[in-house]
């Protein structure tokens, strides 16, 4: 007689030992086994992959329900399928965790987790309220007007820069727009519109949006004048709190534009970096009043599509930035050197993001 374990029959405890340690793609092969191992995968609450992954949206992509992820870690490029119709061809312009905010051809937006197929449509533009008018035209473009200016739809679609924020448990959410660099609007869970977050008005003096990081219930903005600006977005409205930073760490470089991010312990960093040069990093002194250079993130490293550092593990490289100008790279900064990851075709697009998936 065999004193062989059937797969399908392996302890519980052990199963779920061994199910919580692979990356996202074999966990989700290992669901599908059976139905003992589905049960036990019901009982681990969430899997992280705490290293950054890279989704692309290749050029000259066909129409399809299909797009790419690559695992820099394991060197392997997986294909995602039944995404939705002509998913391939959309753009991504915001992730958290393993959920994408995406614009489809017809200018509409929605949240989409690449993993579980879960789908929020949010708003459509033209609900908007605030000063900005939008006007949906028959081809599905917009034409944007305020104080009498108008722009068409597509030029400033392509300037935008955006935060997405979802809770995995709740499927709370919350979307953070800049249209173009003089206009941000947000919606969120509850809300059937977009709403204006005054920029030139009032205490929150934005003058313009370069670009926004969001964590922990504030939204972090350098504005159009290297400014720092954070608004409080715990209430209905957001607010600007007092500790706001006017020092322009660009003013002897004008030529220089950065990326802001926010520390695992919550303090402000800014980027300036020319590819294929020295990059330097800077972070916001204790009194929030000018700004300090830094020579060491530690045992963490800062995806700035992300805008946030994340804790070093096993694999991933402390004291990096992964950084993307179209192509995708990845420096140390203790050397100074930036290293290309992955090579983006001219039209295409990718971007940084960390899998994580939560059980229904």
């Amino acid at each position: 007689m065999s004193n062989m374990v059937k797969w399908s029959e392996l302890n519980a405890d052990v199963l779920q030992s061994i199910l919580e340690r692979l990356s996202i793609i074999n966990y989700l092969k290992a669901r599908s086994v059976c139905k003992n191992w589905r049960v036990v995968c019901k009982q681990i609450s969430s899997i992280q992959d705490k290293f950054p992954w890279i989704i692309i949206f290749p050029r000259r992509r066909p129409k399809s329900s299909t797009c790419q992820v690559f695992n820099p870690q394991e060197g392997k490029l997986y294909t995602l399928r039944n995404l939705g119709n002509d998913f391939s061809t959309h753009q991504c312009i915001a992730t958290s965790g393993s959920w994408l905010l995406m614009l489809d051809l017809r200018s509409n937006l929605y949240v989409l987790n690449v993993f579980t197929r879960e789908r929020i449509d949010l708003p459509p533009l033209e609900s908007h309220q605030g000063r900005l008018q939008v006007n949906r035209l028959q081809n599905n473009t917009f034409t944007f007007m305020i104080n009498q200016s108008s722009a068409p739809g597509r030029n400033v679609l392509n300037r935008t820069k955006a935060v997405l924020w979802v809770d995995e448990k709740t499927k709370g959410y919350l979307v953070v727009w800049s249209i173009g660099l003089s206009y941000i609007m947000y919606t969120k869970n509850g809300i059937d519109f977009w709403r204006e977050i005054p920029i030139k008005e009032g205490p929150e003096n934005l003058h313009g949006c370069q670009d926004i990081v969001y964590k922990d219930n504030n939204l972090y903005i350098l504005t159009g004048l290297n400014r720092i600006r954070i608004l409080d977005c715990s209430q209905e409205l957001p607010r600007a709190l007092v500790d706001n930073v006017d020092d322009d760490p660009f003013r002897d470089d004008q030529r220089r534009r950065g990326k802001i991010g926010v520390t695992v312990s919550g303090e402000v960093l800014i980027v300036k970096n020319r590819l294929k040069q020295v990059f330097n990093i800077l972070k916001m002194n204790s009194d929030g009043t000018s700004w300090d250079e830094v020579e060491s993130l530690g045992e963490e490293s800062w995806i700035t599509d992300l805008g946030v550092t994340v804790p070093g593990v096993d694999g991933s490289r402390p004291n990096s930035i992964y950084y993307r100008d179209r192509s995708l790279y990845c420096g140390d900064l203790s050397v100074q050197v930036l290293e290309m990851i992955l090579e983006v075709d001219k039209n295409g697009h990718a971007r940084w993001f960390i899998p994580s998936l939560r059980e229904l």
